[in-house]
C-alpha cells in the first residue's frame, strides 16, 4: 500500500491517526504468522466462544453427496455474528491506549454497529455509529441493539457540514 500524501509505502505509523497503534502495527505486520490475543480478550471471547459445530445434513441431501458438512454457528454471539470476534480486540486496544471514545461508521449495522457497541461497552469505552441512511430507517432493531449496549447511532445524511449542504439536500432524495 502507498501512502497517497507522500506516494511512499505505507507504515503503521501512517494509520495512527485513524486507529490505535497496537492495531495499526497489526495490520502492517508481515513477518509474524501468529499474533498473541490478549488474555482480557480471550475471557471475553468465553461469553460465547467455543460457537458449536454443526452438522449442515440438508445441504449434503440437497448436493446429493457422501461428504459430511459442518459450519460453525457464530449466531451463539451476543450480536448475533462472527463480527464481535474482530470487535472486542478493536475496543480493547483502543481502551489501553487510553482512548476513551470511538467513531465508527456501518452499512447494515452489524459490525460497525452492534458488534462494536457491544465491545466499546465491555472495556467502557463510548461508541458513536454513522449509518447509511437506508440501514438506519429500514433495520432499527440494529439500532435498539447499538443503543442497548450504549452506543448511539445517527444518521449520515443528519450530520452534513454547513459548507455541503446543497449536496446534502440532493442525496437526501436518495434511497441510500
Amino acid at each position: 500500500m502507498i501512502n497517497p500524501q507522500t506516494k511512499a509505502p505505507l507504515k503503521a505509523e501512517d494509520l495512527y491517526p485513524l486507529f490505535s497503534e497496537e492495531l495499526s502495527r497489526q495490520e502492517m505486520n508481515q513477518t509474524d504468522a501468529w499474533i498473541d490475543i490478549p488474555e482480557e480478550v480471550r475471557d471475553k471471547y468465553k461469553i460465547y466462544r467455543p460457537t458449536p459445530l454443526v452438522r449442515a445434513t440438508e445441504l449434503e441431501k440437497a448436493l446429493d453427496t457422501p461428504a459430511h458438512i459442518y459450519f460453525k454457528n457464530e449466531s451463539v454471539s451476543p450480536v448475533g455474528s462472527h463480527k464481535l470476534n474482530s470487535a472486542l480486540p478493536q475496543a480493547y486496544y483502543n481502551k489501553i491506549e487510553g482512548i476513551t471514545n470511538i467513531t465508527t461508521e456501518t452499512g447494515a449495522g452489524q459490525w460497525g454497529g452492534t458488534a462494536l457497541a457491544f465491545a466499546a461497552r465491555t472495556f467502557g469505552l463510548e461508541l458513536a455509529v454513522y449509518m447509511v441512511k437506508i440501514s438506519y430507517e429500514q433495520k432499527p432493531y440494529r439500532r435498539s441493539l447499538m443503543q442497548t449496549w450504549g452506543g448511539t447511532g445517527n444518521r449520515f445524511a443528519q450530520h452534513v457540514n454547513q459548507s455541503r449542504a446543497e449536496d446534502h439536500n440532493r442525496k437526501s432524495q436518495l434511497p441510500g
